[in-house]
């Protein structure tokens, strides 16, 4: 060692320790890994913490050993030493004791750290370093933890393996409020995935707390786990749907969702309403909603077509540039489920670039389809609940009937006994028992009739209801056994009347669509409420009959009839394939408009039924029971009437007034336009035509002719000047 470090650190002599400044560098170079043992016995002395003189000895001594090693370049001849005397610090307290206050083995750890980390580009440095680096990160000191996260990052990018092995301290140090940390943790996820996995679910929770670069970094993390292996975030999709809103996160979060939507595409069902929200907000991520709709509709038929449904709707509606990806996702669930579309699949997708008119042709098929499918499946479900209803009825009679019958025994018993000798007769004795025999098959025999209907229930064999009486009982008998004839009073023979009739008369006296109604009553109002808005109410229905079954043909007026009314003298129609909906939802409308509960005996109702029972088909449901399944249609429902009113373009002619509460026409919405195409109170519209002058489609000739619609005349100019008699009907 150099005489002047061995006077300083062997004397403590702090007076003399400025001089070690005026050596040169290549005069200490040699003993400064003897310095630094000295130091570290120097520091870990009893009396060190309160000896203000070997503090500050020690402290010039390594600010002096740490210059030399940055410019004589040895750190990795003194790096042993060094990360000794760093790794000795540990084992003292370097929690703050006051505001700003660091503890003198923390000043000393704080003084190494930057000399040693800075050399984050040498792995024999890093070797020995950023296993004691981690150790610090959870010493309680935020300054050191900091400025140690600052060279671990940057470590982990020039050697993410060294850091790989201590993937878990560095994690629980993000958890425990180190964000920094965070950008390490993509580097080291490749090495050590299972370590991060178990940690995932409470660091997105903890997505909020971050900064934007925090947040990015733990956006980076989230991506790569879901392009490697994105079965991981199945459990995390309810989280991560929950920051869609955020606009800095949603491109990656949904990005990461259509990697988990097909490796587990059953996590992504529930949330397809959500996802639909934020691509109607932001368009531009329609692409990662419509591959998420198309991974979910292929894991089954019913999926499918609850997607295909909400694609369809979109080929209609979104940018040309869109279509074609857009066809691409609805064709792979067609070409999977062949029967959604059947053998007009080709045809639908040979037609040429008109997007709209291949919506609209699937749109159509999937409102039938999905038409007949509901039909069906309610129709199941109500043939299982009506064989429920049935065992269950057939049950509770029997036993009425069999208590009855019990009783009236009893009273037979009774009579004809009017003294002792009488009861204690022989022959009284063998009708007893006789009659008990009889009581007791003709029990059993009411009991093998209701094994037997339940059976045949339970089979799916639908069959006539038979009432079993107590004459039924009484009629009973087997082969040759002799039988006593019993003869019926008036009275009891009106009994056993009433107790055959009695399972009808109860269910007679109950109106089923009345309860139904007056039990939601306020959840129709609060339906009818919203849908109105989206919906509108037609004012006159009638159902004709086509090759495709009954259809509705509905008429709209608009109520306030103002001066350019467009229908003041007219309607507007349009015939759907879906009378039932329609049917269903003017009866919530004319429910909501009643303060009291309808009922089956209203006109009103009676009329719908009549309209109900012109669509019905063999083995469906009748208006009261189809009109109870559900208090409100689907959204999808909804929706297909919706599309539907788009394709005949009633929304073109009619907007929604929220001052009237009603659907007006064009010209009633918006009076102050009226004079832009009226002049002197005739219709005035001016535009240009173009008609085409060869009919081969090869041949491009086409010939522009401008016309003036004045009152009811079109006026065309240049060329052939002709006069047309013209209505304006819209």
């Amino acid at each position: 060692m150099h005489q002047l470090f061995g006077l300083v650190l062997g004397q403590r002599d702090l007076s003399r320790a400025g001089d070690l400044f005026s050596l040169e560098d290549s005069e200490i170079e040699d003993c400064l890994s003897q310095a630094l043992e000295e130091i570290k016995a120097i520091s870990c002395s009893p009396d060190y913490l309160t000896n203000d003189n070997d503090q500050a000895v020690v402290e010039i001594c390594i600010t002096r050993i740490t210059t030399a090693i940055r410019e004589t370049r040895s750190i990795e001849r003194h790096g042993g030493a060094l990360v000794g005397l760093w790794e000795s610090c540990l084992e003292h307290n370097l929690t703050p004791q006051g505001k700003d206050e660091d503890t003198p083995h923390a000043k000393i750890a704080s003084d190494i750290t930057s000399c040693i980390l800075q050399n984050y580009s040498r792995p024999p440095v890093m070797a020995l370093a950023v296993p004691v680096a981690v150790r610090f990160l959870q010493r309680g000191n935020r300054e050191l933890s900091r400025n140690m996260s600052s060279y671990l990052s940057l470590a982990a990018m020039a050697k993410a393996e060294l850091l790989a092995e201590h993937t878990e301290a560095i994690t629980c140090s993000v958890l425990g409020g180190n964000h920094m940390l965070l950008r390490v943790l993509p580097s080291v996820y490749p090495k050590q995935p299972h370590a991060i996995h178990h940690h995932l679910g409470n660091l997105t929770a903890m997505m909020s707390q971050f900064e934007s670069p925090e947040q990015q970094h733990l956006l980076r993390l989230i991506q790569m786990v879901a392009e490697q292996q994105p079965q991981v975030l199945s459990p995390l999709v309810p989280s991560l749907v929950g920051y869609l809103g955020d606009a800095s996160l949603n491109e990656t979060l949904l990005g990461a969702l259509v990697y988990v939507s097909q490796a587990s595409p059953a996590s992504m069902a529930p949330f397809l309403p959500a996802l639909r929200v934020v691509g109607q907000q932001y368009p531009v991520l329609l692409g990662h909603v419509v591959k998420i709709h198309r991974a979910v509709g292929l894991t089954s038929e019913c999926q499918a077509r609850s997607s295909l449904v909400y694609l369809v709707s979109l080929l209609g509606s979104m940018d040309h540039s869109f279509h074609h990806t857009l066809l691409l996702e609805i064709r792979a669930l067609t070409d999977r489920y062949t029967s959604i579309l059947g053998g007009c699949a080709k045809d639908i997708y040979r037609m040429s670039n008109s997007f709209t008119s291949i919506a609209r042709l699937l749109g159509r098929r999937l409102e039938t389809d999905t038409t007949i499918n509901c039909r069906d499946r309610e129709r199941e479900r109500e043939r299982e609940r009506e064989r429920e209803r049935e065992r269950e009825n057939t049950e509770q009679r029997l036993q009425v009937k069999i208590q009855a019958f019990e009783e009236k025994m009893g009273e037979e018993g009774g009579e004809g006994l009017p003294t002792p000798q009488r009861r204690n007769s022989m022959g009284q004795a063998a009708r007893e028992k006789h009659r008990d025999m009889r009581f007791n098959r003709s029990k059993s025999l009411a009991l093998q009739a209701v094994r037997s209907r339940s059976i045949n229930s339970d089979s799916g064999q639908d069959g006539e209801v038979v009432e079993l009486t107590s004459e039924a009982f009484l009629s009973e008998s087997t082969p040759n056994q002799q039988t006593e004839a019993l003869d019926t009073s008036p009275t009891e023979r009106e009994l056993n009347n009433e107790n055959s009739l009695g399972g009808g008369i109860g269910e007679g006296k109950e109106d089923k669509l009345y309860s139904h109604l007056r039990d939601n009553m306020e959840k129709i109002k609060e339906f009818c409420s919203e849908m109105v808005q989206q919906i509108p109410i037609p004012e006159h229905c009638v159902i004709e009959d086509s090759s495709h079954g009954s259809v509705a043909k509905l008429s709209f007026s608009c109520p306030l009839k103002g001066h350019y009314c467009l229908y003041t003298k007219s309607c507007f129609t349009l015939t759907s394939r879906q009378p039932h909906l329609w049917i269903n939802v003017m009866l919530l409308h004319l429910q909501s408009k009643h303060s009291a509960p309808l009922s089956s005996l209203d006109d009103c109702v009676q009329k719908l039924g009549r309209l109900w029972e012109r669509t019905q088909l063999k083995e469906a449901h009748g208006f009261s029971m189809a009109m109870t399944q559900q208090p409100t249609p689907h959204r999808k429902d909804l929706d297909s009437l919706q599309i539907h009113l788009e394709e005949v373009r009633f929304f073109d002619l009619f907007g929604f007034s929220e001052e009237e509460g009603s659907w007006l026409c064009f010209m009633c919405n918006n009076p102050e336009k009226a004079t832009v195409v009226n002049e002197e109170g005739q219709p005035l519209i001016e535009g240009k035509l173009k008609e085409k002058q060869v009919r081969w489609k090869f041949i491009k000739r086409w010939k522009t002719r401008y016309f003036t619609l004045a009152g009811n005349q079109l006026h065309f100019r240049k060329g052939k000047s002709v006069c047309i008699p013209f209505t304006l009907r819209l």
